[in-house]
């Protein structure tokens, strides 16, 4: 099966995940993350996924309603006739599925995420081997630090900038390279933003 790679905005948007365990955790933490308001069906739900803010508990068996406009939804249980049922019902409703550890039960799987303020890095093997996944993840984790949250800011800033200045597209490119190419990195690493910015601006000249 092949899969088309897409970032998707879920902002607001309710999200389902049917199981109350660890993975539920895992899920509902990176979906706050995006924004998501999420909601979890369970007849037992771990205490710190309960507990998170902006998270909506149904201590319950899951029912063919429950994924009615979803954005997302997530079927974490250990039964896999349940997980199966909501795959079915999603699917149904037009609803993107993942089914954890049941590649072929899903519309849509769930990649390794490395996230640095607006850069975000995605990593998948397509469902065959999350351990990869999450061993590249890593690799990249300790590749792009923190530095990179306030280069991508900044970029987006210059940007607009290099718009108005520049009406040609290979003209804003050129400059906007110019900045990647520049020590702005390196003194955004060492923590010297003002002096990263009066750089970059330079670049724009």
């Amino acid at each position: 099966m092949g899969y088309y790679p897409i970032a998707i905005d879920i902002a607001g948007r309710k999200c389902l995940i049917v199981g109350g365990g660890a993975v539920a955790l895992r899920k509902a933490k990176s979906l706050l993350d995006a924004g998501a308001r999420v909601v979890v069906v369970a007849p037992d739900v771990d205490e710190r996924l309960a507990s998170l803010d902006g998270v909506e508990v149904l201590t319950r068996t899951y029912r063919r309603g429950d994924v009615s406009g979803c954005a997302l939804v997530f079927a974490a249980t250990n039964d896999r006739a349940v997980n199966a049922s909501v795959a079915e019902d999603a699917r149904s409703c037009g609803a993107p599925v993942n089914v954890v550890d049941d590649p072929e039960l899903c519309s849509f799987i769930a990649p390794a995420v490395v996230k640095r303020g607006d850069l975000l890095i995605a990593v998948t093997t397509s469902g065959k081997s999350p351990a990869l996944s999450r061993r590249i993840r890593m690799e990249i984790e300790e590749r792009y630090g923190p530095e990179y949250a306030a280069l991508v800011e900044m970029l987006g800033e210059l940007r607009d900038i290099a718009k108005e200045k520049y009406s040609s597209e290979k003209d804003r490119r050129r400059v906007l390279m110019r900045v990647l190419d520049s020590d702005v990195l390196d003194l955004l690493r060492q923590g010297k933003t003002v002096e990263a910015r009066r750089r970059a601006l330079e670049c724009l000249i």
